[in-house]
Order: C-alpha cells, then sequence, then structure tokens
C-alpha cells in the first residue's frame, strides 16, 4: 500500500469513526443529542438546520444509489445497498415507534411504505450479491 492510500484510509477511518460518534448520538439518545450538544438547543423549534441536513444526507444516498446502477461494480452496489438499508431500517423503525397522532389509515400507509423500501433494498442486497458470487 502506498503512503498516499495509508494516509487515505487513515483520513477515512477519522471521518467515519466521527461520524459514527455523532450518528449514534443522534440516533439512539436523539433528546440527549437535542439537549445537550452545543449549538443544537440554539436553533428554533421548527429546525431548518435539521431538515435540511436530513436532505442532503439522503441526497448522498441518492448520488450513491445512482452510482452503483452506473458502475454496477459489485463493491459499489453492496455498499450503496447496505447503506440505504440502514437508513430505511433506522426510519422504519422510528415511525413505527412513533404512530400516537396518527389516524389508522396514516399509519398503515406510513408503515407500510417505509416497510416496502426496506424490504425492497434487502431484496435487491441479497439479488446483489447473488448476481456477483455467480461471476
Amino acid at each position: 500500500m502506498t503512503s498516499t492510500a495509508k494516509w487515505l484510509r487513515a483520513g477515512l477511518l477519522a471521518l467515519a469513526a466521527l461520524q459514527t460518534l455523532v450518528s449514534v448520538w443522534q440516533y439512539v439518545f436523539p433528546r440527549s443529542f437535542f439537549d445537550d450538544f452545543p449549538t443544537v438547543s440554539l436553533d428554533p423549534p421548527y429546525n431548518e438546520h435539521f431538515v435540511s441536513d436530513i436532505g442532503g444526507l439522503g441526497l448522498a444516498l441518492t448520488a450513491m444509489l445512482f452510482y452503483a446502477a452506473w458502475v454496477m461494480d459489485r463493491r459499489v452496489v453492496l455498499t450503496a445497498l447496505i447503506g440505504y438499508l440502514i437508513y430505511a431500517g433506522t426510519h422504519f423503525i422510528f415511525h413505527v415507534r412513533h404512530f400516537d397522532h396518527f389516524s389508522l389509515r396514516d399509519a398503515i400507509g406510513v408503515g407500510t411504505g417505509l416497510g416496502l423500501e426496506w424490504a425492497l433494498a434487502l431484496v435487491l442486497l441479497y439479488v446483489a450479491w447473488r448476481h456477483h458470487r455467480a461471476s
């Protein structure tokens, strides 16, 4: 491995470690993150920052999925699908735990739609794994 590759790997691991710390805190302890992370509590109740950040993350995931569909490289496809599977799964779990103020129709619609997205990602991951294993 070249010196440049070593530095690149170290940088990627540093970014991944920092993002893991913040993301786990946000997902597992959202109230603590909102209350205790510096400056978050200074944001207004409607939080344009969080909404736009989530939109940006969605666009990043979209770019990964489009790129995977374009190159059809085994590693890229599996990485994009695993990332999407994690996103879709955590999004689904959040919503099925927070249907308190939903009508039955809305709860069924949201739960079914998000569950189908997760299931489709899981099926595609399996198909991709089988396809690349066979080739």
